[in-house]
Order: structure tokens, then sequence, then C-alpha cells
């Protein structure tokens, strides 16, 4: 009774509530079933209870249902057996039960002589069997793929059998971070397993499987393994197995290498992988018979991993323009925006001031786009057309800013407005005689900064001509001559040649315009002075020779022009010898008589072709051989013309 006693406060202080030991003794396999128990209450703590509910599938029979036992009733059914095992050292199965269904492990034989090990057959685990008067419970069996464990390697080691079958040695609990011992053990001869998942077989963890033999020989090196496994599809991070060994443990070994603290084997996995496992083999042997107590304590923490991406939008603004215009054109402006960096820009605007002189076309002297929102490695595009109202150089940059007060510039960039500027250069006569070409040298100079495309040249053809000489590629439509230039560069110039034949003299203008493409129109007016070239000429002849003293004689003056202009101011003198009497004088002009002289009255014009014609009538007062000079002069004439006509006065 006392050891009852004993027994029953000991199960308090080391199980917690719901915390089961079960024993198992390696029997006979062919007894197993003859020793399991029937139950109808699955204990939520054991491994292989929870095996079977993590691997349930739809359509699997389900057990059957018994009415559930009294608790206080199932407690000391279990409390009588741990009564039994500390009392007799030795499991004895009641009548009438049946065997569970075992959890495969590996076994490792001892030989009582040097032997080589070798793997044995997988022995089933049996379940203590539980007594009652009132129930009887059956665990449901272990699904497979749940209950295989993985053997354990074979070795070559010397050992011995142990021949005092069935004495079990007490059965070690293994101590957790959580303070939980609640086991499945085995503390029959040969290995047992030791298995608990953590912090429920409900919500599994991870798993710990403790695979150690039961008995051992005496200074006699034994291995025995630990399994971590990972039940969840997260990795755990920072898992720490201990094993606190024996004073009385002589520690050989293990794989993987442990760190010794103290009295404990430290085992440190940074990270354990979603259902990795991790195997552990430890190799010693005991230095006296006192019971070797291992204490195992596993610790591990769980990541949430959440990831918080950092983001860094960064702007990047590209202004393009032409490098030259003309100032009659409109040109556009693109903006390329795009974010180069991470995160999404938002709220994005471009912005841009223009400098003076430089608008939009619609008269705005602001370009505003609104962008929104750029992802990474997005890029948008916008273009603007602009107009400027004088010619130069206008540099200017653009600016890019977001919401989240990201600021940008553009690299800045010029566009150079040009204008050409287009000017005619004519050369040719101011006076020319008539009868000759008037001859023409046309020159167009583009002395603008811009190109002039689509050059035109025209000429109004004057009147009163009668041919026309023109250089190649003209064109006469009406009364216009017309040349198509093409394009003069700036500071370059193209020239033609026109040439007339006038029909009289005159006054002859000249009319000449170019233009351009973005240019203005450009007149030149040229007047030229036809004139003619007059030829006069005179005759005198007397009409009566010789004669007589006391008759007349006449003398006829004769002033022709020849040429093809007219004569002014054309001034007659006469002069009559002595041995001549003036008597009369008629003609073109009348004459004042002063002795012998007679000075005629300025005639105004003598037009060509034309004829002016004076009479003289003279006495002759005495005998002789005289000479009758005339003189003339006018205008066009630079020298005098002189003639004389001799006549014989006789008696």
């Amino acid at each position: 009774m006392r050891k009852l006693t004993v027994l029953l406060v000991a199960s308090f202080m080391l199980c917690p509530a719901g915390c089961r030991r079960v024993q198992f003794r390696d029997d006979d396999p062919s007894q197993a079933e003859s020793r399991r128990v029937a139950t109808n209450a699955t204990d939520p703590f054991l491994s292989i209870d929870y095996d079977q509910r993590e691997v349930a599938r739809p359509g699997d029979p389900k057990p059957e249902k018994t009415p559930q036992p009294d608790p206080m009733d199932q407690f000391f059914q279990e409390l009588g057996a741990f009564g039994n095992i500390s009392q007799t050292n030795e499991y004895v199965p009641p009548a009438a039960t049946r065997p569970i269904t075992a959890i495969p492990s590996t076994t490792t034989t001892m030989s009582a002589e040097p032997v080589t090990q070798t793997q044995q057959p997988t022995r089933p685990v049996q379940q203590v069997p539980v007594e009652s008067q009132h129930t009887t419970r059956q665990l449901p069996p272990k699904p497979a793929q749940y209950t295989q464990h993985t053997p354990l390697p074979t070795t070559t080691t010397n050992a011995y059998v142990s021949r005092s079958a069935h004495t079990p040695l007490p059965v070690t609990p293994v101590s957790y971070e959580s303070g939980s011992t609640g086991l499945v053990a085995m503390t029959e001869t040969g290995p047992h397993h030791v298995s608990l998942i953590y912090p429920s077989p409900e919500y599994g963890v991870i798993k710990m499987d403790k695979i150690i033999p039961n008995e051992v020989s005496l200074n006699r090196s034994f291995t025995y393994s630990i399994v971590i496994t990972n039940l969840t599809n997260t990795t755990l991070a920072k898992v720490v197995l201990a094993e606190a060994i024996d004073e009385n443990f002589d520690f050989v070994s293990a794989a993987p290498a442990a760190q010794i603290v103290s009295n404990q084997l430290v085992w440190s996995f940074e990270s354990l992988g979603p259902k990795a496992v991790e195997r552990i083999e430890i190799i010693g042997a005991p230095r006296s018979m006192n019971t070797l107590k291992h204490n195992t304590t596993l610790t591990y923490a769980v990541t949430a991993s959440a990831n918080i991406h950092v983001v860094q939008p960064k702007l990047d603004l590209a202004r393009k323009v032409p490098a030259e215009v003309l100032l009659c054109e409109a040109f556009a402006i693109e903006y390329v925006i795009q974010n180069t960096g991470t995160g999404t820009a938002k709220d994005v605007k471009i912005i841009e001031t223009l400098p003076d002189g430089l608008t939009t076309v619609d008269g705005s002297p602001e370009v505003n786009f609104n962008v929104g929102s750029l992802r990474s490695g997005q890029s948008r595009n916008f273009s603007v057309e602009l107009r400027a109202n004088r010619k130069g150089l206008y540099l200017n940059k653009a600016q890019a800013v977001s919401g989240s007060n990201l600021t940008i510039e553009s690299t800045p960039s010029a566009t150079t407005v040009r204008q050409p500027t287009l000017v005619i250069s004519k050369n040719g006569a101011e006076r020319q005689y008539l009868g000759r070409s008037l001859s023409y040298e046309i020159t167009v100079i583009n002395k603008g900064d811009g190109v002039a495309k689509n050059t035109i040249l025209e000429e109004t053809i004057p009147v009163d001509i009668t041919g026309i000489e023109a250089s190649a590629g003209t064109d006469v439509s009406g009364s216009r001559l017309r040349w198509e230039l093409g394009t003069i560069p700036a500071n370059s110039s193209k020239t033609v040649r026109v040439a007339y034949k006038p029909t009289k003299a005159g006054i002859f203008t000249s009319d000449t315009t170019v233009n351009a493409y973005c240019t203005e129109p450009v007149n030149s007016l040229t007047r030229t002075a036809v004139v003619g070239i007059p030829v006069v000429r005179i005759d005198v002849v007397d009409l009566e020779d010789p004669v007589e003293l006391g008759s007349n004689v006449t003398y006829i003056i004769t002033a022709s022009n020849d040429g093809s202009a007219p004569d002014h101011n054309l001034r007659l003198v006469c002069q009559l010898e002595d041995k001549l009497q003036y008597v009369s004088d008629t003609g073109a002009t009348h004459a004042s008589v002063m002795g012998q002289t007679l000075n005629f009255v300025q005639l105004r014009t003598l037009a060509p072709n034309t004829k002016a014609t004076w009479r003289i009538v003279a006495k002759a007062v005495r005998a002789g051989d005289i000479r009758f000079r005339a003189t003339l002069t006018s205008d066009e004439l630079t020298r005098p013309i002189e003639v004389t006509e001799a006549t014989y006065l006789y008696d």
C-alpha cells in the first residue's frame, strides 16, 4: 500500500493533465494480437493517434464509437498499471486482452560474446494494456506512412547479448522546453521509442523521436538516436537540441558533432526547413551499473516571415528638342519621363517655364503635364508644340515632381531659331543707247542665318522691247520671267542673267521679286535710260553759179538728223563775204543780220530722221571767187559743224 501511495503522488507531480505514460514490452510479435486492448477513448497526446488523424482521408472507414469510460476509473486503472510495473519490474499481460498494432522501430541486438551487429527485422512495439472492470479501450492502428521510422544505420561493434530476458529498466522521462513529459515509452528488453509532438498532437509543430536500447552492457559502447522532424510547411529557426547525459555515461562521439557544455551535448541548427528531418546518433558506454538517465531539451523558434518592400522611386526626365528651326515654324518638344527606381512614383507632373520669346502655339508661357503614377521601369512620352516670335538661341530645361516631393530636372537642351533674309542685287547700265541691248545680272543673296528653301525669282518684262535673252531654266509666264532657285544656304547666293532690246529711247523699268519659304517677299525696281545718238549734218548749196554782177544768188542750208536721237538747240550762223549783199532769208528759223553775219534763232529740236532748211538770198556786187560759210552747233554736238559753198561772181 505504501508503494501505491508513492506512485500516486509521483504520477500527479510528473504528469500534467492529459499526459499518459504507457509501457510497451518487446515480446514475441506472434503474441501481440492477444495482448491488444480495445478502447473507445483516444489519447490526444499519443503521437500514434496524432499520426492517424493527420493522414485521414475522405472515404476512409470511421472507427466504431463506444461509450466514453469514466475518467477517474480510467485514471486509477492506469495508475494501477504503473504500480504493477514498479512492484514486479515485469509486464504481465492481463487476460482477455488484444494486442495493439506495434510501432515499427529499429532493433539493435546485443550479444554475450563478440559478434557482428546487424540490422534485425522490425519488431512491433506494443502498448501496455489497461484492464478495467468497466471498459476496455483500444488505440486505433497507426497509419503506415507515419508509423515507419527511419532505421538506424547498420554498424559493426563488439557487444554482448543479455541473457536476462524481460528485465526492464526504469522509464527515463524526457524534458522539454515546455516542461511536458507526455510521451510514449517502452521499458522492455531491446530498443524502445520515446516520441513527443509539440505543442500538441492536434497542432503539431515539431516532433522528437528518441530511439534507445532498453538494456546495455557495462563498459560496452552502444548507439542511440534522436530524430527531430519539422511537421509544418514553414521554416523553424534556431532549433537547439540539448542532451543532458548521465555522469556514468562515457561519451564517445556524436554524428553530427555536438558542442559539449558541462554535462550536455548541444546541437544548434540555424533553421529547419519545412518537413525537414534531422537525425542525431550518440555513441557511448556505461561506466557503472547505475541506470543511465538522459534528459532531452528541445527549443525552436517559428519564423513569421513578412516581406515589407522598401522602395525608392527614381525619376529620369529627358527633354528632346530640334537643334534648329526657322522662325516661321512651330516645333515640337518631346518629354520622356521614366521611373528608373523601385516602387511606384505617384502624382508625377512635368513643368517647364518657357524662356522669353518662346510660347506654346496657343500663347501659353508654361508647359504643364499631369503624368499620374509611374510603376518601376515604366516610361511615358509627352509632346507640345512651341513657336518663337524672334530668332535666337533658346536654352531651357524641364522639371518633374512627384507627390512624395521627388524632384528631377532634365539636362538643358537648346534650340536655335533661325531666319533666312533675301536681298536682290541687280547690275545693269543706268543709261543705254538705243539700238543696244539692256543687260541685267540679277543676284539673290541670303544674308540671314537660316536656309532659304523653295526660292523663286520673278522679273517683269519691260514694254517696247523686241528680244529677250535669259539664263537656262527661265520660264516665261505671261509678262513675267520666272526662275526656281531652290535652296539658298545662309550667306550664299544664286545669280541669273537677262537681256532686252528696246525699240525706242526712253526710261525702261525692270521690276524684280524674290520669295522663299519662311521669308518675306523682296522687291527690286530698276530704271534704265535708253537714249539714241543724234547724227546731225548740214548741206549748203547755191542755186546759181556763176552769178553775174547785180544778180541774186540763193543759198539753201539743210540740217539733217540721221541719228537715233533728237538733237536740241540747233544754232545756225551764216557768213557773207563783202562781194555779196544780204537780200533776205527764210526757213526753219529767222536770222538777225549784223553786217555780213546772219544769226538764226536756235532750233529747239531736230528729231531723228528729220531735216531743217534755211534759205538765204544775196546780191552779187563785185566780181570774184567767194566762199559762203554756214556754221551749226547743238546740244549733242561737241564741236561746231562748218560748211562752205564756193560761188563765182563775174562782171
